[in-house]
């Protein structure tokens, strides 16, 4: 699901939440609280790591309201083992941030079970639209389909689902 787009004039007609843009440092977008806390539920995604690494951060993320990344997980996540080694890696990254907490709606659903699939469906129906519609670079310098590491990624064993 990560990897799939819809032509960006079809995105434009499928509302995102409000939110605002906003530069950070990635050291900055980690020192949040919620990625702070949970940032190592998100499978590493080497390749991905080795490709930021020589090319750095091209397309925007997607920030809940506690900065928890909707879009840029695993780009994230990659950033915060990089920065392991090399605390000067700090690239300044374009992120859309929500400005409330626009999925807490379900949180009113008294079955657990549709509220957790309901919560994830809405985000990664956010996440097509915004990728669909803001991501610009579909190719690393190298020619390689930048969702080659979406796709590689979803199949990484190491996930931890937060609780809802």
């Amino acid at each position: 699901m990560a990897s799939n787009r819809i032509a960006k004039e079809l995105a434009e007609t499928y509302p995102i939440p409000p939110f605002t843009w906003h530069w950070r440092k990635a050291s900055q977008i980690l020192a949040k609280k919620v990625p702070s806390k949970h940032i190592e539920d998100i499978a590493l995604n080497e390749p991905l790591m080795k490709n930021i690494v020589k090319e750095d951060i091209k397309n925007p993320f997607l920030l809940s309201d506690e900065w928890w990344p909707i879009v840029g997980g695993q780009r994230l996540r990659a950033i915060h083992e990089i920065r392991k080694v090399d605390l000067t890696f700090d690239p300044i990254i374009r992120v859309a941030v929500f400005d409330k907490p626009w999925g807490n709606v379900w949180f009113l659903w008294p079955d657990k079970e549709f509220r957790k699939q309901a919560l994830a469906i809405q985000f990664q129906m956010w996440e097509l639209v915004f990728k669909s519609e803001w991501y610009t670079a579909e190719k690393n310098e190298e020619g390689t389909d930048m969702r080659f590491y979406e796709e590689l990624g979803d199949t990484l064993k190491g996930w931890k689902h937060r609780q809802l």
